[in-house]
């Protein structure tokens, strides 16, 4: 071989190998950034919401555990939309069923306004109104009750090797077993519901979850408690490099008129490994 060809060839070679090398450089640099600025957060929330005054109320809610069975959240942060401060007490409390979030309070006021509804099902006006609001001519509208919200709310940022994390990751493939789940959960049915994304890694699995309400109010008092929401996220971002990947477990509302005195069951899905792996 012509010797300009050998050293022409062996450049070539050296060339390559230093771009191979650089890229390799590179995407390691990447992950490492990318490892360092990972978050891994669990999210919880769920509602309570009513049209009337309920009187000695105790709520007992599904929450956060981990695999082990130790509560995820300890504190939860009470909001509220258009009703007055909620002076409410928020534990955790043993019951039969497993830990659970008790909520607790002399009062839970909602104000007694409504939606003026035509036939169709859209909005009159904007807005609500309150009964001493309502138009004396109802010809073709109806009243739908405009209930006060409270929002609970909690955030976990989790460390490694602690809440069913490991690695820096929460395990948001696999998380039956490896991380936090809520509660009084039963009679899950993987396959029994379908994905909302269709990823590759998506799965989706049914279950049943308990939770109990006790309080007085009147007989036409609407309450609704839920929908109770669980995810488990990892979060990471830098330069160009920035993904997530998520659980997420939805327990379904549930609705009471009058008063209550019990437990209920309510359904609820799991979706598994949603987003970038």
């Amino acid at each position: 071989m012509d010797r300009r060809l050998r050293v022409g060839a062996t450049l070539v070679f050296v060339f390559a190998l230093l771009v191979v090398g650089a890229a390799a450089g590179v995407s390691a640099f990447f992950e490492a950034q990318k490892d360092r600025n990972t978050t891994a957060t669990y999210h919880y929330s769920t509602e309570v919401s009513t049209n009337g005054t309920l009187a000695d109320a105790t709520l007992y809610l599904p929450l956060p555990v981990d695999p082990d069975g130790t509560p995820t959240v300890e504190s939860v942060r009470i909001s509220n939309y258009e009703g007055p401060e909620p002076n409410w007490t928020a534990r955790v409390a043993e019951t039969d069923r497993g830990p659970m979030l008790a909520i607790e309070a002399d009062e839970i006021v909602g104000e007694e306004r409504y939606y003026l509804v035509t036939e169709n099902g859209s909005l009159a006006r904007p807005g609500t109104v309150s009964p001493a609001e309502v138009p004396e001519n109802m010809t073709g509208l109806s009243l739908r009750p405009a209930l006060t919200r409270y929002e609970i709310l909690a955030e976990v940022t989790v460390e490694p090797f602690g809440n069913g994390i490991e690695n820096g990751l929460i395990e948001t493939r696999y998380p039956r077993g490896n991380a936090s789940l809520l509660s009084a959960t039963y009679a899950y049915a993987p396959g029994a519901c379908g994905p909302i994304w269709d990823g590759p890694a998506e799965t989706c699995a049914a279950f049943r979850v308990d939770l109990y309400a006790d309080y007085e109010t009147a007989p036409t008092t609407v309450v609704r408690v839920g929908p109770v929401e669980l995810w488990g996220v990892n979060e990471w971002g830098w330069f160009f490099a920035n993904s997530f990947n998520e659980y997420t477990q939805r327990v379904e509302q549930v609705e009471f008129e009058g008063s209550h005195e019990g437990w209920t069951s309510a359904g609820g899905e799991l979706h598994a490994g949603r987003g970038n792996y």
